[in-house]
């Protein structure tokens, strides 16, 4: 459980500063803004962290970051059906680790608590990635494939459709490419 300490003061509450990762560090990425990269070797199958957040309901997390279209920045992590982490409040540099169809790492819920465990060997210099398994909604638009768009690949959107497995929008994305 991620720690939470009370305050002196009566409903308010104070979140631990979780500490720091000694297998990598946090710094500009070509595949989203920050990204975490290894700075020593790191073996298949060794945990690279603890995915740290306030733990609240879906219900606070949808009224937290309601979607419209100014574009906001969300660190959301599904624990369960009634728990969501959002490391945005207390949440750790695990919280930099960027999505790819072709990852490194993975997570694992463990008795209340998410881990980022590599599943193969990373060398020093490489970006730490897990595929963020993003639900994809029938409903979905132009605008919204640029604003959830896999980045982990080619630039075009075509080309991130057509080699990436973990948006299935490929059957859409045909039929926007007159209109983006």
């Amino acid at each position: 459980m991620t720690p939470v300490r009370k305050s002196t003061k009566k409903s308010s509450k104070t979140l631990v500063k979780p500490p720091k990762s000694e297998l990598y560090e946090v710094r500009r990425s070509k595949i989203q803004g920050r990204g975490a990269f290894a700075i020593k070797p790191i073996r298949k199958g060794q945990k690279v962290d603890e995915y740290w957040g306030q733990r609240i309901t879906h219900e606070e997390a949808d009224d937290r970051y309601k979607d419209n279209d100014a574009r906001h920045h969300t660190f959301l992590f599904v624990l369960d059906d009634e728990t969501v982490l959002d490391a945005r409040y207390g949440g750790n540099d695990a919280r930099f680790i960027n999505h790819s169809c072709d990852p490194n790492c993975e997570t694992e819920i463990e008795k209340g608590h998410i881990y980022i465990k590599a599943i193969k060997a990373i060398a020093p210099e490489t970006e730490l990635t897990y595929d963020y398994r993003f639900a994809w909604q029938d409903d979905y638009g132009p605008k919204d494939v640029r604003y959830y768009t896999c980045r982990c690949g080619p630039r075009s959107v075509a080309a991130r459709f057509s080699r990436c497995r973990c948006i299935c929008a490929r059957r859409c994305v045909s039929g926007w490419r007159a209109t983006t």
